[in-house]
């Protein structure tokens, strides 16, 4: 049996995210962070409304869980509630822009994947 690195687990990560899907059997937090990766990359990509485009509405759900899951709290929180008023008279644009500083900090999603997995190795198949 071989054994995977950090790199690997990540980049089968981004694999599912890119999919949009995870077949069974994936450890939970590999599942949880192509959750977390599949809007993440999209938001990068072209932003928020970029994302709710081509982005099911669930999706959005399982990478807010996502993210709680890799302790990144706030942006869960930021995330949740956009999503939920997202094209309504009270959409908040400057949560929106707090949301993109949160986002482009560093190598916010890698960071908090390698502090989770430092947790709990099991979660990631180690």
């Amino acid at each position: 049996m071989v054994m995977k690195s950090f790199d690997d687990v990540y980049n089968d990560a981004v694999d599912y995210s890119v999919e949009g899907a995870v077949p069974p059997g994936v450890p939970t937090g590999v599942v949880k962070l192509s959750h977390v990766l599949r809007v993440f990359n999209a938001m990068m990509s072209g932003g928020l409304g970029f994302a709710m485009e081509v982005i099911e509405r669930d999706e959005f759900e399982r990478a807010v869980e996502g993210f709680r899951y890799l302790d990144l709290t706030g942006i869960a929180n930021l995330l949740a509630d956009l999503v939920e008023s997202y094209g309504s008279s009270d959409y908040d644009e400057q949560k929106e822009e707090s949301l993109d500083e949160m986002l482009n900090e560093g190598d916010l999603v890698l960071d908090a994947f390698r502090r989770k997995v430092a947790v709990v190795p099991y979660d990631f198949g180690f």
